[in-house]
């Protein structure tokens, strides 16, 4: 149902966007005036950086409510008797236990109904500006969630949802600057870098809420996020452009580097071959190892402050110090997965990303399963477990990620924006299972959930590693013929 909702969804917003021609400047013209500007060595590796900020910081101050719902809170409080001794200044971030899981499924709710009508904007607002106008959006919201919270508590249902709106056009962003951005030598590098914002967002969030809850109370998580998204938001205002032929700092060199042999001309946008689209075996195979990694490790990714603090009974600053710890070395599988990639040559894509999904999901997986019959008892055990089986996660760059990439080529921003309507679909569902099977959050309760969501991960790579063949498919040559012959008769 989702998928169905998705193409038809898609193909009317492709419809509103009207086949307009699109001028790229030609790099000969640019160059001439701007000559006397510097340029930025290695521009390319910085944009990808801006660009991997850019998303890491809306997904940070998403986060920032997951551990403010903890923060200040233990197994033997009252935390609504604590909460209604002093509304307005609470030492706690106190919601009803329905109210809290739906707060949790706002921010994916606003931000899969705005990416359908990203897809109708494709073309007529830059990636730029949309980028530009959703971060300042998730900026300023970030920011007003505790003033709003003392006033009326319900309020910040409404503006997590509009923060999820906001982030939306961040998640076509990774697509766009993998295929613009990206030279081919440096697929699997950038792919890595790009597909890590997450495990970035969450790690900054992470890192810093457990002091800050300890120190200045729930409410400067808040606050620090927003200012984090500032400095973000004026960097990306000044450095990033959409593509290299429009950069003013951009060396000729490193343009030949990123585009070789390539002569920027006037180009019409061209449709996405739906059809043939969904016919392909590898399209569906990045799909469902999407659904089975984002459904399978959600509900760590999200509840893992939750579970740490009061399945596990760990303190704040250990709730923070572990979490912080599971998406650095969540960062650094992804980097070093994506190098080993690039530079493993003796052997097929194919084999290349089965391998490295198989260490993903399949490795998170049985993890998964087996920290489920850990003794809660053992505190560090259960731990340092959540932390690996997170962890190992990040080896996904080099698996479905990298195969989505190279299988729709030019389409890849269409298959990234999927994966987007994948990852929210599965945030908006899950709060509503683990309250249904842990509404206490004991770790008896979660032992079904850890089991259940490890099976997902290894059923879903096994069909995988089954379906996928890492080439570019068929409808992406046949189109790429088209465009050449359009040229020639140009």
């Amino acid at each position: 149902t989702l998928f169905l909702m998705t193409t038809i969804s898609l193909q009317m917003a492709e419809r509103l966007a009207d086949q307009t021609t699109i001028l790229l400047p030609i790099r000969a013209d640019a160059h001439s005036l701007h000559s006397e500007n510097c340029n930025i060595p290695h521009l390319r590796y910085f944009i990808v950086l801006i660009g991997t900020l850019a998303a890491a910081i809306g997904i940070g101050c998403n986060f920032a409510y997951n551990f403010a719902v903890v923060c200040n809170v233990n197994q033997s409080m009252d935390v609504k008797a604590t909460y209604e001794q002093s509304p307005s200044s609470s030492p706690v971030m106190y919601f009803p236990p329905g109210i809290t899981n739906i707060i949790y499924s706002a921010f994916p709710a606003g931000n899969i109904l705005t990416l359908f009508g990203l897809i109708a904007l494709r073309g007529r607002v830059s990636v730029r500006n949309q980028v530009m106008i959703g971060t300042a959006i998730s900026t300023v919201v970030t920011g007003l969630i505790p003033i709003a919270f003392d006033l009326w508590p319900t309020s910040t249902l409404v503006l997590k949802a509009i923060q999820g709106a906001a982030v939306a056009p961040t998640i076509p962003l990774i697509g766009h600057i993998a295929a613009n951005w990206t030279p081919l030598a440096e697929v699997g590098f950038f792919i890595a870098i790009l597909s890590s914002y997450s495990q970035i967002g969450i790690f900054i969030t992470m890192s810093t809420a457990g002091p800050l809850c300890d120190f200045f109370g729930w409410r400067s998580i808040f606050y620090f996020n927003a200012c984090c998204s500032a400095v973000v938001l004026v960097l990306w205002c000044f450095f990033f452009f959409d593509t290299p032929a429009q950069h003013k700092r951009l060396s000729d060199k490193e343009f030949q580097i990123i585009e070789p042999n390539e002569k920027p001309v006037v180009q019409k946008k061209t449709n996405v071959p739906y059809r043939e689209f969904f016919k392909n075996a590898s399209v569906w195979a990045v799909l469902i190892a999407t659904i089975g990694n984002y459904n399978g490790i959600s509900p760590l990714i999200v509840f893992a402050p939750a579970l740490l603090k009061k399945a596990v009974g760990l303190t704040d600053m250990q709730t923070s110090n572990f979490n912080a710890i599971s998406f650095l070395l969540q960062l650094v599988l992804k980097i070093v997965s994506g190098i080993l990639s690039d530079r493993w040559t003796s052997v097929s894509e194919s084999f290349k990303t089965r391998f490295f999904n198989s260490i993903s999901c399949g490795l998170a997986g049985v993890l998964m399963i087996g920290t489920g019959f850990f003794p809660v008892e053992n505190k560090i055990l259960c731990a340092v477990s959540i932390t690996v089986t997170q962890s190992v996660i990040g080896f996904n760059s080099a698996g479905f990620n990298k195969a989505a990439m190279i299988v729709t080529k030019q389409y890849a921003h269409f298959i990234v924006t999927i994966i987007g309507v994948i990852i929210s679909a599965s945030t908006i569902f899950e709060p509503f299972l683990v309250w249904a099977v842990a509404p206490d959050t004991t770790w008896d309760q979660w032992f079904f959930l850890l089991v259940l969501h490890g099976a997902i991960l290894v059923i879903s790579n096994l069909i995988f590693c089954l379906m996928i063949r890492a080439k570019p498919a068929k409808f992406t040559e046949s189109n790429a013929t088209l465009k050449l012959k359009e040229m020639e008769l140009q």
